[in-house]
């Protein structure tokens, strides 16, 4: 198995992604991101947990990201009501230009990382799997949909420069 290259240099930024947005946080694993998504904390354990892991933390909550700011902790207020609304607004604040849609290097159950098994489905596309729970990943047919909305947000980061 060959190690894929994660997302994790200096200039990506890690996210803390509250509960109420797990498919935002589902979508930033794809791509490649170090996104923790924590269901369970409240919101003074998600400002506390933030800084410490050196995570930008991502809600909609309007309420927790007054208090992080007041706290001086980095956090981004997503707006949109839509995937991509939301992963542009993200990704505006956040300073990511663009995305490198090749890059499918994290697990997007547990944010580990993916390894390339060396194998390929039945059409000839890689597999990989997860270091930590073991689940296993190809570009299928769900794919495209997820490819249009990177896509579309790539271009939209792409036009607003």
């Amino acid at each position: 198995m060959t190690e894929t290259q994660p997302r994790s240099d200096n200039h990506s930024p890690k996210f803390l992604v509250d509960g109420m947005l797990g498919s935002l946080a589902t979508k930033l694993r794809i791509l490649g991101f170090d996104t923790k998504y924590d269901k369970d904390s409240n919101d003074h354990d998600l400002i506390l947990k933030a800084p410490e892991e050196e995570r930008v933390l991502v809600t909609s909550d309007k309420e927790l990201y007054l208090h992080a700011k007041q706290q001086h902790v980095k956090a981004i207020l997503v707006k949109g009501t839509s995937d991509e609304e939301r992963l542009l607004e993200l990704f505006q604040e956040a300073g990511v230009e663009s995305l490198d849609l090749s890059n499918m290097s994290r697990c997007s159950a547990c944010n580990f990382l993916l390894v390339e098994t060396g194998t390929k489905d039945d059409l000839g596309r890689p597999i990989f799997k997860c270091i930590n729970c073991g689940k296993s990943y190809w570009r299928g047919s769900h794919w495209r949909k997820l490819d249009a909305l990177f896509s579309s947000v790539n271009r939209s980061l792409a036009s607003n420069r």
